[in-house]
């Protein structure tokens, strides 16, 4: 299916239980995905050992097209693959990616080889305002204002041994796909730009983000909930 750009369908609805048993994360609640922008990339299909590389080069470019500050480019040549791909030349930013993907590539190591794993990676930008009055008092909100979702199919089975030629040709292919999908994400972020809010940091990447990885969003939102009720305020008693 051909890579598109379209808006949260599980807004007040459950997540599809399949798609919970084969690696996909729960989506963040809805009230902080309001007015997001979502765009899904087409699977990727890799093997294990390609999985982590595979998605650095896709992560560092959006992390890139995304820059909005002061950056100094550095182009990566691909320890895998016969591609160059650009990171925004901070040191904080590859560490953090290099720190996610190393947790999933953990994740990826307990599921069963017997089929192929299915796991999706998302990557949000969003901006924190100070949320006052309500139920939990004040305190700070995440408001997602972009949302990347890259899936990826880490192949199993029978097809996890294939033979040198097979296994070349597979490798060949999975770098036109990346190629492919580096492309498009250079091209939807020159396209979609009216969503992005006022850039009011002068740092290299001007708002925060986030790497989500499988079965770690139920997580999240249980932080979320326990930081509104840390920063609360007691009720006044009549």
């Amino acid at each position: 299916r051909d890579s598109r750009t379209r808006r949260p369908r599980w807004r007040g609805a459950r997540f599809p239980r399949r798609a919970r048993r084969r690696g996909f994360a729960r989506p963040c609640p809805p009230f902080t995905f309001m007015n997001c922008e979502v765009f899904s990339l087409a699977p990727l299909r890799c093997e294990a050992f390609q999985a982590k590389e595979t998605l650095r080069a896709v992560l560092h470019t959006i992390l890139f097209a995304r820059t909005l500050g002061v950056v100094r480019a550095r182009d990566v040549d691909s320890e895998l693959f016969d591609l160059t791909y650009t990171t925004c030349g901070d040191p904080a930013v590859e560490r953090h990616v290099e720190e996610r993907l190393d947790a999933l590539v953990r994740w990826l190591a307990k599921q069963d080889r017997a089929d192929d794993t299915v796991a999706q990676v998302c990557l949000s930008f969003y901006e924190t305002k100070d949320k006052r009055g309500g139920w939990f008092g004040g305190g700070d909100e995440r408001v997602y204002w972009e949302q990347w979702r890259v899936p990826v199919e880490v192949v199993g089975g029978d097809e996890a041994l294939m033979n040198v030629a097979d296994r070349e040709a597979k490798s060949e292919q999975l770098q036109q796909t990346i190629v492919a999908a580096t492309q498009h994400v250079l091209g939807l972020v020159n396209e979609r730009k009216d969503h992005i809010p006022p850039v009011v940091s002068a740092d290299v990447v001007s708002f925060p983000y986030e790497i989500s990885l499988p079965g770690e969003t139920e997580g999240a939102l249980l932080g979320s909930l326990r930081r509104m009720l840390t920063h609360a305020s007691p009720p006044t008693l009549v």
